[in-house]
């Protein structure tokens, strides 16, 4: 008999999951903000421009510069200081009014005009060097000049060209500023929130893992995908904190150095359920189906109420798991079964009280009961002295050869859409640092105007003649676009792509022909930008990689060395959770480097070489996280002094093997590793001697857990040594610092 309240309840549990997927996959909501005041502004510069227009006689080509000047700025004006985002915003006309009267006068001398246009591009990426106002600057220089010469426009518009500049700037000006402006502490709180549904959604999957007892490799992925996922977060919601956000204008008497650890607790503890959820499927012959049912319970319990923390369903979720825990040993089937249950059991206890003590402490501080914050001096910015040529540099020349071939192409394929083949060369340069991510950037650009020109044929042909509704679609095109740039490149393309045929349409010349045009001058250019990356000046994905190794490897050496100082009373200059985090950003930073080799230009040795890197970067990360926190929590016991000399040592003796990696991937030979085993278990053995028989107090908890993450990431430096070639030795003592 079906009962409506079961109904109703799976009703409501899909509309709450539904709820966490749609927080989750937008953090903060940053995408939709940005897209929607990037389209507003839009539609502000286009209602006066076009007013403008009407009352002067210009041609409504003067307001399309405008509307593109109003998109550039919406996009590349994103300093973290308001302030100086208002700087940036007040300088923007400058490069445009200078690109404009160049092309202005310029537009009748075709070559001259194309050699300026190259200049223009050698200094529009030149310029990049200055960080994101240096972008924005040299991007509105580019498109200035760009649309400028594709107008065909003459001297008796330059002074209303320069107008559309101008009011395209104030109307991203005011969108920015008043209208829709960035709130820092709302968006911290926005990405809290999301961060609270990432840890639902990994929780959910560890729950349907251990309810169904399957972890084939499709599984694997998406879960090692959504925990990826949740660190991402967790660092933009560390970068709300660190730029923009001041936590103590949302909860009275919180400051950023409390709130960081805090979240980082709680981060760690969901990652701790997803490994233990995975040891637990692994051994699911051996679980008894009870065991399994109660498990599950647990999870979905702790799910819902990380989702919903005001319901208090986090104190039910940790009783639930302290039920398992103090179960008898029987009913959970063999050893190692009985060992995984326990090990969740305790996972999910620990991740309930994480994320209970975070609304707990919050709650507290609103009311006056914060603890006192430690004082951090900031880590130190020194940037390292670069060899050779410097990125900039090599890529304004890359993208000047680039740019000169698609002129040359371009004009040869179709004189008067050119524009298109060297749009596509000059805009995979943008954000690459090697030709495997040029070569990633212009296939994407490739795909998604494949894509996109029968969209636009179709939905031109669906709204052709009827104008508002086209203008509707427009927008609605250029929204989507602007919401799934920073999703993936090809998408932003196809919409672009779609908006293009729909603009066309409206102005009356939209065809078949040109949309396929469009299709042949993006491969040109595509192409071209690819072609010259590669052999013009290249830096290789394998330059970067290596130089991506050797930052996450300095960082790991420097997270070790702060975290033994903080343990022993040390001098240490940055926190070891801020340090921590400086790990994820350059795990991030190999991911997203190591991303074409992954995708397959490596080659399938390669590939494999690449994913065994990332899996032990990937766990030197999360022991590497876990060591900071048990340093921070640590505090030497009475009596427990010959403790640090072990763990000191062994500390030493990992960081002299991260030295050798290192040196191996920068090509040396004949090297050795001496593994720290010895220290380490000499650590271990007097912890649990300093115990005794009882229980251990929780600081020597946390230095057994200290010197379990340490063993970790000792193991997975000697592998990956080991994987390059060097010899492995092990010695009772190891050898002192040269």
């Amino acid at each position: 008999m079906w009962c409506p309240t079961l109904r109703g309840s799976a009703i409501a549990a899909l509309y709450d999951k539904g709820r966490t997927w749609l927080i989750g996959s937008d953090p903060g909501l940053l995408r939709l903000r940005m897209a929607t005041r990037t389209t507003a502004a839009l539609g502000c510069s286009l209602v006066v421009m076009f007013l403008l227009t009407k009352a002067t006689g210009q041609p409504l080509t003067v307001a399309l510069l405008g509307v593109v000047i109003t998109m550039i700025a919406s996009r590349s004006v994103n300093e973290p200081d308001p302030r100086q985002q208002r700087i940036t915003m007040a300088l923007l006309p400058l490069p445009g009014a200078l690109s404009i009267t160049l092309a202005t006068l310029l537009a009748p001398h075709n070559i001259a005009a194309d050699v300026v246009f190259v200049a223009v591009v050698f200094g529009a990426v030149y310029i990049r060097r200055f960080g994101a106002r240096g972008q924005a600057l040299g991007m509105v220089a580019f498109m200035s000049y760009f649309f400028t010469l594709y107008l065909r426009a003459n001297v008796k518009e330059l002074p209303w060209l320069i107008v559309a500049v101008a009011v395209g700037t104030v109307c991203t000006f005011v969108m920015t500023t008043y209208v829709l402006p960035d709130r820092p502490e709302t968006v911290l709180r926005s990405t809290i929130r999301a961060l609270r549904a990432r840890m639902a959604i990994v929780v959910d999957t560890t729950a349907d893992a251990v309810r169904t007892g399957r972890l084939d490799e499709r599984r694997r992925r998406r879960m090692r995908a959504r925990t990826i996922r949740l660190n991402e977060t967790a660092l933009m919601v560390q970068g709300q904190i660190e730029d923009k956000a001041n936590p103590a204008m949302l909860y009275r008497g919180v400051t950023a150095e409390q709130l960081a650890p805090w979240l980082f607790d709680a981060e760690l503890a969901i990652e701790w359920v997803a490994t233990a959820g995975r040891r637990a499927v692994a051994l699911t012959a051996e679980i008894p189906v009870a065991a399994r049912d109660e498990l599950t319970i647990a999870l979905a319990m702790l799910s819902r109420a990380i989702r919903f923390p005001e319901d208090g369903g986090l104190r039910e979720a940790a009783d639930q798991a302290q039920r398992l825990l103090e179960a008898p040993d029987p009913a959970a089937g063999d050893a190692e079964g009985n060992a995984a249950v326990r090990r969740l059991a305790l996972a999910i206890s620990n991740a309930a009280t994480a994320t209970a003590e975070v609304r707990a402490i919050v709650e507290g501080a609103a009311t006056g009961r914060a603890p006192e914050a430690a004082d951090t001096p900031p880590p130190p910015d020194d940037e390292p002295p670069q060899q050779g040529l410097r990125q900039t540099t090599r890529q304004a020349i890359q993208a000047s050869v680039a740019a000169s071939l698609a002129i040359v192409t371009g004009e040869l394929l179709a004189p008067a859409r050119w524009y298109w083949a060297v749009i596509a060369a000059f805009v995979v340069f943008a954000g690459t640092n090697s030709w495997g991510e040029t070569l990633t950037k212009g296939w994407q650009r490739l795909l998604g105007t494949m894509l996109g020109v029968p969209a636009g044929v179709l939905v031109a042909t669906l709204f052709g003649g009827d104008k508002t509704a086209s203008l509707v679609a427009i927008f609605v095109c250029l929204f989507c676009a602007f919401y799934f740039m920073t999703v993936t490149y090809s998408l932003m393309t196809f919409w672009i792509t779609t908006m293009l045929a729909l603009l066309y349409g409206l102005l009356g010349q939209f065809s078949f022909g040109v949309l396929m045009l469009r299709i042949e001058e993006t491969a040109i250019g595509a192409v071209i930008g690819i072609a010259v990356a590669i052999l013009v000046l290249p830096t290789t994905t394998q330059t970067t990689i290596r130089r991506d190794t050797r930052a996450f490897l300095n960082s790991l050496s420097d997270l070790i060395e702060i975290s033994t100082a903080t343990m022993f009373g040390g001098d240490e200059t940055v926190s070891p959770t801020e340090q921590a985090r400086q790990l994820d950003r350059n795990l991030q930073q190999f991911r997203v480097s190591a991303k074409p080799l992954l995708a397959g230009v490596a080659g399938l040795a390669g590939r494999r070489s690449i994913r065994r890197g990332l899996r032990i970067f990937t766990a030197c990360d999360r022991y590497g996280r876990s060591l900071a926190r048990n340093s921070e929590r640590y505090r030497d016991p009475v009596g427990a002094e010959a403790l640090s000399d072990a763990f000191t040592s062994a500390a030493a003796q990992t960081r002299r093997n991260i030295d050798t990696l290192i040196a191996m991937v920068d090509g040396a030979s004949d090297m050795t590793v001496y593994c720290a085993t010895d220290d380490l278990d000499a650590a271990e053995c007097r912890a649990r001697n300093h115990a005794g028989e009882g229980e251990p107090d929780p600081d020597i908890r946390r230095f057994l857990s200290a010197v379990h993450a340490l063993r970790q990431i000792e193991r997975s430096v000697v592998t990956g040594a080991i994987n390059l070639g060097a010899l492995d030795r092990l010695q009772v003592e190891a050898p002192t610092a040269s």
